[in-house]
């Protein structure tokens, strides 16, 4: 039945109406969006972000191969450390706060971060063969993921640099390892490979511990532990984010909300939130006790698509949440009660 004049002009003030109200939504929720603190000054991706213990600092590290130090209140950096000559790929914080640990594919370093003195150097690792590194929350393990999907476990001697020992090696996966994380306690190893598998090992006898479904034969590109050490959070090219028990790898939850694949992911101090970034720049936080989507951040998306988060760090009292991306940039986030 053909609609009559007033049928159509009701029809187009209800559409007006229901789109101006989509559009004030919107504006409510970027208005409602904390501001974060904004750190520039790399010159390319920014790749990891880390607090120093207390929260006074901020380290950030890039594939500009530099390093910088940040107050966390602002401003411009403290130090640019340039020692580096390829991507930096993993930062950590001693649990003292009085060394800073840096390392790319072919070196890993020891700086003081009040001065930015740099105390040692590691060098001997494989270069382009390893496609990621992590460093233990000690600062005395190295893990290595290698592009043939073998692994590598490093010792470091935080005394005394020079080269670095033969590893212990082991095969880990059948293709290209994206992500590797320790547990808090460095006796767990947790990596994922293109292929989508997962695997935690035990760091003394490099044996598999669990091994969890994964996600689904699409890459796994971001894991977690949680600060007890019982669960896995994994994030992947699914644009999910899975939740599995570290002793038997058996599921524990799936969280969806993200539209693109999920790339870095960090749980909250007291193991309460879970932070997850995605390669279009949101930054969505979860309740572990539910599951459910908290708050969802801008993040780096700066109104254009591929701007990725690609690390994440929580302060030591979960108040604030660290982030860097693709634009270059660090930002400092208040987290929402």
């Amino acid at each position: 039945m053909t609609k009559r004049p007033i049928d159509r002009l009701v029809l187009l003030l209800a559409t007006t109406a229901a789109t101006a109200a989509a559009a004030t939504t919107a504006a409510t929720a970027r208005a409602q969006a904390p501001k974060p603190i904004v750190f520039s000054g790399h010159t390319n991706s920014v790749s990891q972000v880390a607090f120093a213990p207390g929260g006074s600092q901020l380290a950030s590290g890039g594939w500009d191969e530099t390093v910088r130090l940040w107050d966390s209140s602002g401003g411009p950096p403290r130090q640019s450390l340039t020692d580096h000559t390829d991507w930096v790929l993993a930062i950590r914080y001693t649990a003292d706060g009085k060394t800073l640990l840096t390392a790319s594919q072919r070196s890993v370093k020891a700086w003081d971060p009040s001065t930015g003195r740099l105390r040692n150097s590691w060098v001997g690792l494989r270069g382009q063969r390893i496609s990621m590194v992590a460093i233990s929350h000690d600062g005395r393990q190295l893990a290595c993921g290698m592009r043939d999907g073998g692994v590598q476990l490093y010792r470091l001697d935080l005394a005394a640099g020079g080269k670095l020992a033969s590893p212990r090696r082991w095969v880990g996966h059948k293709s290209w390892i994206d992500t590797l994380v320790f547990d808090r306690s460095g006796k767990r190893l947790a990596t994922g490979c293109r292929t989508g598998e997962i695997t935690v090992w035990d760091t003394a006898s490099a044996k598999p511990i669990s091994k969890p479904a994964g996600h689904g034969g699409q890459q796994v590109s971001a894991l977690a532990f949680a600060p007890k050490g019982d669960r896995l959070a994994s994030g992947g090219f699914d644009t999910v984010v899975r939740i599995w028990s570290v002793d038997d790898g058996k599921p524990q939850g799936v969280l969806k909300g993200h539209r693109g694949l999920v790339l870095s992911l960090c749980y909250a101090p007291d193991g309460l939130l879970l932070a997850s970034g995605e390669r279009h720049g949101p930054i969505k936080l979860w309740s572990t006790t539910d599951l459910s989507l908290k708050t969802t951040l801008p993040g780096h998306s700066g109104g254009q698509l591929g701007y990725s988060v690609h690390s994440l760090d929580f302060s030591s009292d979960g108040k604030r949440l660290a982030s860097a991306g693709r634009d270059k940039l660090v930002r400092l986030w208040q987290v929402p009660d």
